[in-house]
C-alpha cells in the first residue's frame, strides 16, 4: 500500500518525538527522501518547535537591582524606626524624677581648707548644680536639685558620689535646694542672699526657641513648596529641607509632648535631635517608594 502525504504530515509530530517505532521511521524517513514538500514541512516543524534563546540578561539585571534597592529601602527604613524606638524607650527610662526637698536627700558640711561637701542620700541617682557669683564678688551661690529614675531604681542601681562645691576654693556664700514644682528654692547653707523674697529657679526655655524657628522654617517650606509647586527642582529641594523642622518638631513632641521649658534642656535637645535623626531618614525613604510606586502605576495605565 502506497503511503501518502497526508499519512506521513499526521505522525511526523510523534517522529519528531522518537516516538514512532523502528518500522514506522524508516517508512517516514524513506517517504521524505523521495518527497520534497513533505521534507519541507518536516523542516519547518522542526524549526518551530526550536525556541530561540534570549541572551540578553538586560531586563533580569534591572528586576535584581530594583529588588535589591528595595531590600536596601525597607532595611534602612527598620534601621531608622529601630533607632527611634530605642533613642524613644531610653529617654523615658532615664527622664529625672525630681526628689522633692528633704534633710535627708542631700546635706552640706564643712570638711576642713573652706571645703564645703554636698553629700547626698542613696536615693539620689542624679543631681544638678548651677552657681552664679555674688552681686559683691564675695564668693558663690549655689542652687542643687536631685533625682532618680526607672532607669537607676529597677536596671542599673548605682548611686551618685559625693562631690565637693569649691574644689578650687571658692567661697560658698549659701547653697539652695530648688524644686521643679514652681516652689521658693530652700535655703541649706549659708546666709539667705535675698531675705526680704523668696528665690525661684526657674526651667530653661530654649527648647521652645528652637521649636518656634522650626514652626517658623516648616511654614516658610510649605508655602515656597505651593507657590512653586510646577518647578520641580525648587520643589524637590525645598521638600527635603521641610522634612528637617517637621521631623524636628514631632521629635520634640515625642520627648517632650507639648511642653518647651525643661530643667534638663540640653539632654531634652539631645534626645530630640536623636529622634529627629531617624525620622527624616525615614521621611525621605517613604517619599522615594511613593513616587516608585506612583511611576510604576502610571506605566501601567500607559500601557
Amino acid at each position: 500500500m502506497k503511503v501518502t502525504c497526508n499519512v506521513i504530515k499526521d505522525v511526523l509530530p510523534l517522529y519528531l518525538e522518537n516516538m514512532l517505532s523502528d518500522d514506522s521511521c524508516t517508512m517516514v524517513e524513506e517517504h521524505i527522501e523521495q518527497c520534497q514538500e513533505c521534507k519541507n514541512y518536516l523542516d519547518e516543524m522542526r524549526t518551530f518547535n526550536e525556541m530561540p534563546v534570549d541572551r540578553n540578561t538586560s531586563p533580569l539585571l534591572k528586576i535584581k537591582s530594583t529588588l535589591r534597592k528595595k531590600k536596601i529601602q525597607t532595611a534602612i527604613f527598620s534601621m531608622m524606626f529601630s533607632i527611634m524606638l530605642f533613642v524613644i524607650t531610653i529617654a523615658f527610662l532615664t527622664a529625672p524624677e525630681y526628689i522633692p526637698y528633704s534633710e535627708r536627700s542631700v546635706t552640706i558640711n564643712e570638711i576642713g581648707n573652706g571645703s564645703v561637701l554636698a553629700k547626698f542620700e542613696d536615693t539620689v541617682y542624679g543631681y544638678d548644680i548651677k552657681r552664679y557669683p555674688t552681686y559683691d564678688n564675695s564668693g558663690y551661690v549655689y542652687h542643687i536639685t536631685t533625682w532618680n529614675s526607672i532607669w537607676n531604681r529597677n536596671i542599673k542601681k548605682s548611686n551618685v558620689n559625693n562631690t565637693i562645691l569649691n574644689p578650687n576654693g571658692e567661697n560658698v556664700v549659701s547653697v539652695y535646694y530648688y524644686q521643679t514644682d514652681g516652689s521658693e528654692d530652700i535655703l541649706m547653707y549659708g546666709k539667705d542672699i535675698n531675705p526680704d523674697g523668696g528665690i525661684i529657679t526657674l526651667p530653661r526655655l530654649f527648647l521652645s526657641y528652637y521649636a518656634l524657628i522650626a514652626i517658623v522654617s516648616a511654614i516658610i517650606c510649605g508655602l515656597i513648596m505651593l507657590i512653586l509647586h510646577r518647578n520641580k527642582k525648587v520643589f524637590n529641594f525645598t521638600m527635603k529641607f521641610f522634612f528637617l523642622p517637621v521631623s524636628y518638631l514631632l521629635g520634640h513632641l515625642i520627648i517632650k509632648g507639648f511642653t518647651t521649658s525643661s530643667y534638663t534642656a540640653t539632654r531634652d535637645f539631645y534626645a530630640i535631635l536623636l529622634v529627629m535623626i531617624p525620622l527624616y531618614i525615614a521621611f525621605l525613604t517613604a517619599v522615594n517608594l511613593i513616587r516608585k510606586y506612583k511611576s510604576k502605576k502610571y506605566e501601567g495605565y500607559l500601557h
